[in-house]
C-alpha cells in the first residue's frame, strides 16, 4: 500500500520538513568536516597562530595557567576552549586543532539555520555551502586561530537575536547575553555583531517611544542581556587575574593599533578576499547582476534573475508586527545582515590595526548570509554553482594538500626530533617546536613581532630564558622576531650553546651539548 501524500500544513508535512532540515544540516556539516580534515592532520604548522596556540595547549597540559603563566593575546575564553578541545581530542599531536575544526562545522550548520530562517531552503543551503568552502574562513577553522570560535559564537548570536526579535522572552535574553559575551571574550575583533544585537534589543524600545510610552519589559530584557554578557567576562577573567587579562588581551591590542593605515588595510581586505574567497565574490557578483537584470528585463528574464524569495510583508529595512497598542517596528532580516556586513567591513578597515589576513574571515559569514537572502532562482543558482566549483579548489590551495616542511624548517624538525623527551626549545617559529613533539617556556609560546616591538621580550629576557634548566635549543629564523637581536648568538655561546652548522645558514639553531645535539 502506497503512502498517502503529505498535505501542506499538516503534522506529516511539518515532520517531513523537519527531516529535510536535519538532513541539510548534517550534509553541510559533514562537508565542512571532510574539507578540514587535511588541515587537521597536517604535519606542519600551517600558520604562525597555529603553532602559537598549539604550544599554548601543550603548556596548559603541563599545568600552565593562561595569562598568569601562558601569554595570551586573545580574549580570556579562547585558551580555556583550546584546552577543552585538546582534552576531547585525546591530547595528542593533532588534537590541539579540535577547537578549530569544531568551530568550522558549527558555524556552517548555524549559518544554514539562520539563512533558511531568513530566506528559504535553497538560500540556506547556498549560504551554508559558501561558508563551508570559504577559503578565508577555512584558514581559521583548519589551522587553529581565535577567529574561528569567535565567528561560530557570532553567527550563533545572530540566530539568537532573530529568535529574540520574533518572540521576546527572558530566557532568550539570557541566552543572547551569554552568546554575546562569549563572542567578545573569545576575540573582540568580532564586535560588529553587536550591531545586530543592538538593533534587535532597541527596536521594541523605539516602537514604544514613538507612541509616547516606555517599554519597561524590553528595557529589562536588554539590561538582562548586558548583565549576562558581563557575567561571562567576569567568570572567565577573574580566575586568571583581571589585571593580567586586561594587559594581554586589551592593552596589548590597543598599543599595537597605534599606527593605522586605512588605505593599506582596505587593500589587504580586498586582496585577501580575492585570494581566498573567489567563490563568494563570484556569487556576490551574480546576485548583483541578477538584481539589475531583474529590474530592467522582461518577464521571462525576471524569472531567471529575481533575487530572494518574495516578501510582501516587509520592506528592505523593516517589518511591522501588530500588537494591541498598534504597529511595532522590527528590523528586517535584510537590514540586520546588511548592517552586520557593512559594519564588519568598516571595522576591519578603520579600526583593526594591524589587519592580518586571518582577520578577513570575519567577512565570510555575513556576506554568505546576504547572498543566501538575495539568492537567484534555482536554475540560475545551480548554473552559478557549477561555474564556481573550480574557484573553490583555487581558493583552498594549501589546505586540501598542506604538504610537509621543506628547507630549513625540515632540517629543524629533524634536529629537534633528536632532543630528549620533554626538552624545552625557545623558538620564533613555534610550529616547528610543536610538530617536533617538544614544547617551549610558557611565556614564550607567542614570540610575535608585536611583542618584540612593545618590549615584552628583548635580548636580555631571551638570554635569561635560554639559561633555564631544561632548555636545550634556541631557534632564530625570523628577522622580525628572535633574529632581530644580532648579539644573541654570541651571548648564547657564552652560556654553553653551540651553533649547528648543518641547519640553515649555521646561525638558525643553537643547542646545549649533552641536550641531544644532532649527531
Amino acid at each position: 500500500m502506497k503512502d498517502s501524500p503529505s498535505i501542506p500544513g499538516t503534522q506529516q508535512d511539518r515532520s517531513g520538513e523537519s527531516r529535510g532540515r536535519l538532513l541539510d544540516a548534517f550534509l553541510l556539516g559533514l562537508a565542512a568536516l571532510v574539507l578540514r580534515l587535511p588541515a587537521y592532520f597536517a604535519e606542519r604548522g600551517l600558520t604562525f597562530d597555529d603553532g602559537v596556540f598549539s604550544l599554548s595547549a601543550i603548556a596548559m597540559r603541563n599545568g600552565g595557567v593562561p595569562f598568569r603563566d601562558v601569554f595570551s593575546s586573545q580574549g580570556p575564553l579562547f585558551l580555556p576552549l583550546v584546552w577543552l578541545g585538546d582534552l576531547l581530542g585525546g591530547r595528542n599531536l593533532d588534537s590541539t586543532r579540535v577547537l578549530a575544526v569544531a568551530s568550522g562545522v558549527t558555524a556552517v550548520v548555524v549559518t544554514y539555520v539562520v539563512a533558511r530562517r531568513c530566506s528559504d531552503r535553497l538560500g540556506g543551503i547556498l549560504a551554508g555551502a559558501l561558508v563551508a568552502t570559504s577559503g578565508a574562513f577555512m584558514w581559521v577553522t583548519g589551522p587553529l586561530a581565535a577567529d574561528g570560535p569567535a565567528l561560530a559564537f557570532a553567527i550563533t548570536t545572530v540566530w539568537l537575536s532573530l529568535r529574540m526579535r520574533d518572540r521576546p522572552g527572558t530566557l532568550r535574553a539570557v541566552l543572547l547575553g551569554l552568546a554575546t559575551g562569549a563572542v567578545l571574550c573569545t576575540k573582540s575583533l568580532e564586535a560588529p555583531v553587536l550591531v545586530v544585537v543592538g538593533l534587535v534589543l532597541a527596536a521594541p524600545v523605539a516602537s514604544a517611544a514613538r507612541r509616547g510610552r516606555v517599554a519597561w519589559s524590553a528595557l529589562g530584557r536588554g539590561a538582562l542581556a548586558v548583565v549576562c554578557a558581563v557575567a561571562v567576562f567576569a567568570a572567565v577573567s577573574v580566575p586568571f587575574g583581571l589585571s593580567e587579562v586586561w594587559d594581554q588581551s586589551v592593552r596589548y591590542r590597543t598599543d599595537a593599533a597605534a599606527d593605522r593605515d586605512v588605505p593599506a588595510a582596505a587593500g589587504k581586505l580586498l586582496s585577501t578576499m580575492w585570494d581566498r574567497d573567489l567563490a563568494l565574490l563570484f556569487f556576490a557578483a551574480v546576485v548583483l547582476v541578477c538584481a539589475v537584470l531583474s529590474r530592467a528585463g522582461s518577464d521571462s528574464l525576471r524569472r531567471l534573475t529575481s533575487t530572494g524569495p518574495s516578501r510582501n510583508d516587509e520592506s528592505w529595512w523593516s517589518a511591522q508586527r501588530w500588537s494591541g497598542s498598534g504597529a511595532d517596528w522590527i528590523p528586517s532580516d535584510r537590514l540586520l545582515v546588511t548592517a552586520w556586513l557593512a559594519t564588519t567591513a568598516v571595522w576591519l578597515v578603520v579600526v583593526v590595526s594591524p589587519l592580518w589576513r586571518p582577520h578577513v574571515a570575519a567577512m565570510s559569514i555575513p556576506l554568505a548570509l546576504l547572498i543566501g537572502l538575495y539568492r537567484p532562482p534555482a536554475r540560475t543558482t545551480a548554473a552559478a554553482a557549477v561555474l564556481a566549483l573550480p574557484l573553490v579548489f583555487v581558493q583552498l590551495d594549501g589546505l586540501l594538500d598542506p604538504g610537509e616542511y621543506t628547507g630549513t624548517r625540515e632540517q629543524l624538525l629533524v634536529a629537534l626530533s633528536e632532543l630528549p623527551d620533554g626538552s624545552l626549545v625557545l623558538s620564533d617559529e613555534p610550529g616547528v617546536v610543536w610538530r617536533s613533539s617538544n614544547r617551549t617556556t610558557d611565556d614564550l609560546v607567542d614570540p610575535s613581532m608585536l611583542r618584540r616591538e612593545q618590549g615584552r621580550y628583548d635580548a636580555a629576557t631571551l638570554l635569561e630564558a635560554a639559561g633555564e634548566p631544561g632548555v636545550c635549543a634556541f631557534i632564530r629564523i625570523s628577522e622580525q622576531r628572535f633574529a632581530h637581536f644580532a648579539e644573541l648568538p654570541g651571548q648564547l655561546e657564552k652560556i654553553g650553546y653551540e651553533a649547528v652548522p648543518e641547519v640553515g645558514d649555521g646561525s638558525v639553531l643553537l643547542v646545549r651539548p649533552g641536550c641531544g645535539a644532532p649527531g
